[in-house]
């Protein structure tokens, strides 16, 4: 492995948490073109067989493996309204108004019951239960008997579980078979029974607990007299259930107008936009196994699968993606889809902040190469750094960057203009965008440090050293700013101490400024030798108190308040740290990193933990940051996501804001980077798509830094 050159005495620790395997959720979804009779696919089961079975408005259809083709011998291509599956590999299925049963690989008509079948239920004993008219039947060696009848309520749902006993979920309530001369009780809803008289569904288990959903939540009944609420104050995050399904394993899904909800081993997990369903409105759930479930939605089928997977291959999974999609010019970067959810049709961002996120990215692979090896992963991070030396060189001011640059090749060339601070380089070739932040020096210094400690050859060293030697000449040279050509200091490239001490316009970006450039300076002095850029380092310090400025560099808001600052303050640790070894200055430094991190803290971030862990050697709540590594979804489709509308989150102080109180799982909220909330609760498009750095980056920082270890194999 190897070691990033460092003047301070902070050592590696012995690897902090190492994750197996762990349940990688993945999505495929099913449609009218894939052999459905209609994307609205009200009813699924899978029969004792395995055989999993679709009932639409336009019939019935089998899954072959890959495709679905409609039922042939039997049923007519009408609606269905009831599909079950008993424990004797039989299929029922309610098509058209008539009842037909699956034997023999033939669908074969039922005996009617001057009525459609409303539901089907199989008690312990092997008793089949159908709901049919306002009656009751059981199946019996003699044919369909009638039990007792229930009225002109709407069967919506039927359990059965021990010996004949029977739950009805009606559109007039709960009614339960009880009695030693069984009869229908309706138990209605009260303070400390039912939740609802709105029942929709029902399971049971062995033990005799009826679970019951309504559109108030569920309720867990013991068949007796107690009843357990389950809503949004229990952690439910959508109330009205439509559906229910039960695994093998214990978990519980749930099926809503608003996505598909599991329960298992006590944690809630919610699966709602186009991320994981077709369309929101679930109608149906079946389960293969607590692992492979089938969901049925007005717009098509999701199947979810588990697929094990370690840290390490998901890191492999996002290196082929940005080498197969996410490239343009050496910058790595999201970008809109020509197609709504199509990987395929990405068109790369023409970024704000190429060199940041480009920064990000050489080194995630420069740490990789560090950990590995990997020749290839240092060929990317050169690569990578490379092109961000050219938005130093294409301005022609020295020391100035362009925060990104657009190609005469690409079809954006010549459209932007100056107005939008585009300016054409002197030889023709490329516009480049001026007006550079400070996110553009934080993520170049970062950057360059990184590599040229880890991964750079001699060529490359002399390359970073010119080019970090011309940006902090320019800084010192223009009264600690970048200016751009028109000779004024750009937005937000101001670190001047006349401005941050004394101009009160200022003050929010007084301590994450000075952050900044005592970073800039200690880099420029590690990576030149150059003593000026120390002494300036100093003067800062001594004259105009930067060092103190760093100590409140958070404003104390919101957590979820200045994000954009968050990150580059997380960037700018890094090399200050690293390369400062006086105990007093470090003292101050750590006080301020210890500060920011506690505020933070709540947002389970990989990045800003591992940096923390990294720079401190404290715990860093680094199974957290590896639960969020593992929570984001492979497909990095910023879909729309809407979660302002939960159960779980109703009374949030921040609510009216569009806030969670804390973030919610990773693969439930909008897809963002490190420099957006994550603290918010809608947002995202189904025309846009993230590169896979805001995993790989933290990744590889923490298995550098020994927080992470991967499991021998």
């Amino acid at each position: 492995m190897k070691t990033l050159t460092s003047t301070n005495t902070m050592t590696k620790r012995s690897p902090a948490y190492t994750l197996d395997r762990y349940p990688q959720w993945e999505k495929r979804f099913y449609t009218s073109s894939d052999g459905l009779p209609s994307d609205r696919v009200t009813h699924l089961i899978v029969s004792a067989k395995g055989e999993v079975w679709a009932g639409t408005p336009a019939g019935l259809a089998r899954f072959d493996g890959e495709r679905w083709e409609a039922a042939a011998h039997g049923p007519p291509a009408e609606p269905v309204s009831m599909l079950f599956a008993d424990r004797q590999e039989g299929v029922w299925a309610a098509v058209g108004g008539e009842l037909y049963r699956l034997e023999s690989g033939r669908w074969r008509h039922q005996e009617p019951f001057g009525a459609p079948v409303q539901a089907l239920a199989q008690d312990e004993d092997g008793t089949l239960f159908a709901a049919s008219g306002g009656m009751l039947y059981s199946l019996t060696s003699g044919g369909w008997t009638e039990e007792r009848a229930y009225g002109e309520a709407g069967v919506r749902g039927m359990t059965a579980f021990g010996s004949r006993r029977v739950y009805l979920a009606t559109d007039r309530g709960l009614y339960a078979l009880l009695g030693k001369r069984p009869r229908w009780y309706d138990i209605p809803a009260g303070e400390t029974g039912m939740i609802s008289d709105c029942t929709s569904c029902l399971l049971a288990d062995r033990w005799g607990h009826v679970w019951i959903g309504t559109d108030r939540g569920v309720c867990i009944h013991d068949d007796t007299d107690f009843f357990y609420r389950l809503d949004g104050s229990k952690g439910l995050p959508q109330e009205d259930i439509r559906v229910m399904a039960a695994g093998s394993a214990g978990g519980r899904w749930f099926g809503t107008p608003a996505g598909a909800i599991r329960l298992q081993d006590g944690v809630w997990s919610y699966f709602a936009s186009k991320r994981w369903l077709p369309d929101d409105n679930v109608r149906a759930i079946a389960l293969e196994s607590d692992d492979n479930v089938w969901i049925g939605t007005e717009d098509g089928i999701a199947r979810l699968t588990v697929r094990p997977m370690s840290l390490q291959e998901k890191a492999d999974y996002y290196d082929g993606l940005i080498e197969k999609y996410h490239k343009r010019f050496g910058y790595v970067n999201g970008g809109r889809l020509k197609e709504p959810c199509k990987l395929d049709s990405i068109e790369v961002e023409i970024s704000d902040n190429d060199g940041l996120w480009a920064g990000d990215y050489a080194a995630a692979q420069t740490y990789k190469y560090a950990v590995t090896g990997d020749a290839e992963a240092r060929e990317r991070a050169k690569r990578t750094v490379h092109a961000m030396l050219d938005l130093l060189a294409v301005t022609g001011r020295p020391g100035f960057i362009a925060r990104s640059i657009i190609h005469r090749s690409e079809p954006e060339f010549g459209v932007k203009g100056p107005r939008h601070e585009w300016r054409l380089s002197a030889d023709g070739e490329w516009e480049w965008k001026g007006d550079a932040s400070s996110d553009e020096a934080v993520g170049h210094f970062y950057a360059y440090a990184v590599f040229y400690d880890l991964a750079a050859d001699d060529d490359d060293k002399e390359r970073i050293r010119s080019g970090v030697r011309a940006i902090a000449d320019h800084i010192l040279e223009h009264d600690f700013c970048l200016t751009d050509i028109d000779g004024l200091p750009t937005t937000w490239g101001v670190w001047s101490p006349h401005r941050l001490n004394h101009d009160a316009k200022w003050w929010e970006q007084r301590g994450i400024n000075s952050l900044e450039l005592l970073s800039f300076l200690k880099t420029a002095a590690h990576v030149t030798g150059d003593e000026r850029y120390e002494a300036a380092y100093r003067d800062l310090i001594v004259r105009h108190h930067y060092a103190l400025n760093v100590l409140d560099e958070k404003i104390a808001k919101h957590p979820s308040s200045g994000s954009i600052d968050d990150n580059l303050a997380f960037h700018a640790y890094i090399p200050l740290l690293l390369y400062e070894n006086d105990p007093e200055l470090r003292s101050i430094y750590t006080i301020s990193l210890e500060r920011h991190w506690q505020m933070e803290r709540p947002e389970r971030s990989p990045l800003w933990n591992a940096v923390y862990g990294a720079l401190t050697g404290r715990m860093c709540d680094i199974e957290a940051a590896v639960r969020s590594l593992a929570e984001l979804p492979l497909d990095l489709i910023c879909y729309k996501v809407v979660n302002s509308s939960r159960a779980d989150l109703r009374g949030g102080r921040d609510l009216s804001r569009g806030l969670a109180d804390s973030p919610l799982p990773v693969n439930e909220r909008p897809l963002l980077k490190s420099d957006k909330s994550p603290y918010r609760l809608d947002g995202g498009s189904d025309k846009w798509a993230e590169d896979g750095t805001m995993f790989l980056h933290p990744y590889w920082l923490a298995r550098y830094y020994n927080l992470i270890a991967e499991p021998q194999q």
